[in-house]
């Protein structure tokens, strides 16, 4: 029997052939399996989606968004979805269909109806032969419905309630105070700021009012209005300014 030598060592020369034939086949079958595997040619296609600043309470957000893929893809359907903050699972809302152009390429648009809270809003397609599925999030703030009630105004006792639409939940802990989740403000010199007066009082049940209480207030014209400072819930907001007069 013939003997090859590697080096100090002699190895039959059957040995090795069969070595050399079981390399072989190994190759053999890595290739097969290669060529058989299901290839694909499928290229991305990223969404992009945005949205105004805060919306208030109670009104719809108009959403844009595009598909980011270089041919027309005309009538291809993005479905919307929105989740507001404290539920659980998404809630479909519309099927946007996709138009194109030169410009801008492959674009959509959806009204996600009445929102409440705070809410992430979710954009998915489902691709075709040439481009993978794709999905995108964003978040869209929302401000809560505020009110600024003034029930006196006078030097010795200026009072003010202000409300918050929706309720703010929060849990309150055993010997835990509410919190206070909207003040009063004054515009001095271009700048929103404090009221400009002793605070001699104030009232809140942590979700949905405040109360405050001044006195030795200065006689003069106040613009005031109430500021929420945002929750988990909703972002923060002020609502619309009045004016005061202090004798």
């Amino acid at each position: 029997m013939g003997r090859q030598r590697f080096g100090r060592f002699e190895v039959p020369r059957v040995a090795l052939v069969s070595v050399l034939l079981a390399v072989a086949a190994a190759a053999v079958l890595a290739a097969w399996v290669a060529s058989s595997a299901p290839a694909t040619s499928q290229l991305s296609a990223p969404i992009t989606l945005w949205a105004r600043d805060a919306t208030l309470a109670g009104r719809d957000i108009s959403v844009s968004g595009r598909v980011v893929a270089d041919p027309d893809l005309s009538g291809a359907v993005v479905k919307i979805y929105k989740r507001e903050v404290g539920e659980s699972t998404d809630a479909f809302v519309a099927d946007a269909t996709v138009s194109y152009d030169q410009m801008s390429g492959n674009t959509f648009h959806a009204v996600v109806p009445a929102v409440t809270r705070s809410c992430q809003i979710t954009a998915t397609w489902a691709g075709n032969d040439d481009y993978l599925a794709s999905s995108s999030w964003m978040f869209a703030g929302v401000r809560p419905k505020l009110k600024l009630v003034v029930k006196s105004a006078t030097r010795g006792h200026t009072n003010f309630r202000t409300t918050v639409s929706p309720e703010q939940p929060f849990y309150q802990l055993p010997l835990q105070k509410p919190p206070f989740i909207a003040d009063v403000q004054c515009r001095v010199h271009g700048v929103w700021t404090w009221f400009p007066g002793e605070l001699g009082g104030a009232g809140t049940d942590g979700k949905s009012w405040c109360t405050y209480g001044y006195y030795d207030v200065k006689p003069g014209r106040y613009l005031v209005r109430a500021y929420f400072r945002g929750t988990n819930y909703n972002v923060a907001g002020a609502s619309s300014p009045q004016r005061i007069v202090i004798p």
